[in-house]
């Protein structure tokens, strides 16, 4: 008889040892490193006479990794971002879309922070070569619609801070 109880109290421990443990932790989804949105700094677009176009949060690209990579592999990006290439002196080094999701504008900048070039809507995992017509300071990314949007041109005014 002894055995029998001692048998049914271990049983109802084990149990409610069992049922009163917390589910097991869910393992976080992994993403590829350098894609995780990361605010270095606002920036703001001016038209030559000084009014505000449009004003993101940014990530600088300014390793020769993070210019590598850029936005490759992001899913999304939320429409207020985007990313600033700082090469650190004159580049004519061109971009491509390559394992890049999002479609973008690529925006051009010389080295007084104007824009000099912008192409839109560039395709999502394209590997065609997308050059400046000459030397730049500067790269900006948005989310394809931006440089429409918010009517950028030649010219425009960008700083960040």
């Amino acid at each position: 008889m002894r055995k029998g109880i001692l048998f049914l109290l271990v049983l109802c421990i084990s149990l409610g040892f069992y049922g009163c443990r917390s589910k097991p932790e869910e393992k976080p989804v992994e993403t590829i490193p350098g894609t995780e949105f990361r605010k270095d700094a606002t920036l703001t677009i001016t038209s030559p006479t000084g009014d505000i176009k449009a004003v993101y949060e940014i990530e600088i690209a300014a390793t020769k990794t993070a210019c590598t990579q850029g936005l490759m592999y992001r899913e999304s990006m939320a429409e207020n971002r985007g990313m600033l290439f700082d090469p650190r002196s004159p580049a004519e080094t061109p971009f491509w879309m390559k394992n890049t999701y999002i479609p973008l504008d690529i925006i051009f900048l010389d080295k007084d922070k104007k824009i000099m070039q912008i192409t839109e809507n560039n395709t999502p995992f394209s590997e065609d070569m997308i050059a400046p017509r000459e030397s730049y300071r500067y790269v900006l990314e948005l989310n394809a619609g931006q440089a429409a949007k918010h009517n950028l041109k030649i010219g425009d005014q960008i700083q960040w801070k």
